[in-house]
């Protein structure tokens, strides 16, 4: 891994592409075939629960998704909220008309924030295209797809919902991966926006910019202030996806070592891009990496690993 000092932050001192491999007796001989067969054995149990789940509705599938996790994978779910006590947090939940920005680790984080939401919910991903920022919205089952692929969206974007702004999505609890791409948790990327592309997504433009000639004092006074939050996701480091990695060995590595997540949750957050990115590291921006290190950067870091390991 010392072959990749290009990609690692001079200041810091991380190497956010990396990934981080995990044991070595789970995933070679007779270890990686009991895990298997214990993965199979588990998903064969759990299936009749799980075509239930799909019947039911959201309020009564939520709870029998969580138990099928549980047997599947061991799964567990630490929330805390910054400055609320424990007792207090249920309250705290992310909630319809709100938008939560949250970092990207792994297939399992859009599943941990359908867990948490008191709603429906969306999640938004951006997509850089040249110099613009496109951004789209994607189900459970497409993010999961998205972050096994190293965090990258292919195939016909006309399959995907386009966002423009999140008025768009009211009455939604809306989740924005504002990074547009998997990292191993260890920072958080420099953001696949602009600060005019974020402010038009959350429709605030008109109501930050100023004396514009092309708005006037009412349109500005008009535009409802979008209350911008962040929540910050940790799971066990061998269970990040910076790079591809096969559906099915990623599932059985999920469940032999067990999942376990740490989600903190930040109130209130400022709208300017870099206060929401050191929000997301615990308000320390000594722990960021460059901005070098960013979405193009992982483009080129991911084909230059693939061609070293041929």
């Amino acid at each position: 891994m010392e072959k990749f000092t290009n990609w690692r932050d001079k200041g810091t001192g991380i190497a956010p592409f990396l990934p981080t491999p995990p044991p070595l007796s789970q995933e070679k001989g007779l270890g990686l075939v009991l895990n298997n067969v214990k993965f199979v054995f588990k998903a064969v149990c759990v299936f009749p629960l799980a075509l239930l789940a799909l019947m039911m509705p959201e309020m009564v599938s939520k709870k029998l998704w969580l138990i099928v996790m549980k047997v599947l994978f061991s799964w567990s779910i630490q929330v805390a909220a910054q400055g609320v006590k424990k007792r207090d947090q249920r309250g705290e939940l992310p909630a319809t008309g709100h938008v939560y920005v949250v970092n990207c680790n792994c297939p399992l984080d859009a599943l941990v924030l359908w867990f948490l939401a008191q709603g429906p919910v969306a999640f938004c991903v951006p997509l850089i295209r040249g110099k613009s920022t496109r951004v789209f919205q994607l189900s459970v089952w497409q993010f999961f797809e998205f972050a096994l692929n190293s965090g990258q969206i292919h195939g016909d974007l006309s399959s995907f919902r386009e966002v423009e702004t999140v008025s768009q999505l009211k009455n939604q609890v809306v989740y924005v991966f504002a990074e547009g791409t998997t990292s191993n948790g260890k920072s958080v990327l420099p953001f696949a926006f602009s600060q005019e592309s974020w402010l038009d997504l959350l429709d605030q433009r008109s109501a930050t910019a100023g004396s514009s000639s092309s708005y006037n004092s009412s349109t500005r006074l008009s535009t409802p202030k979008v209350d911008i939050n962040a929540i910050q996701l940790k799971v066990n480091s061998s269970l990040t996806t910076p790079l591809r990695i096969d559906r099915w060995k990623y599932l059985v590595r999920a469940s032999s070592q067990g999942v376990s997540y740490k989600c903190k949750m930040i109130k209130s957050v400022e709208p300017q891009l870099e206060k929401v990115r050191t929000a997301l590291v615990g308000g320390d921006k000594f722990r960021l990496v460059g901005k070098e290190l960013n979405f193009e950067s992982k483009l080129r870091f991911v084909k230059e690993f693939a061609s070293r390991r041929r």
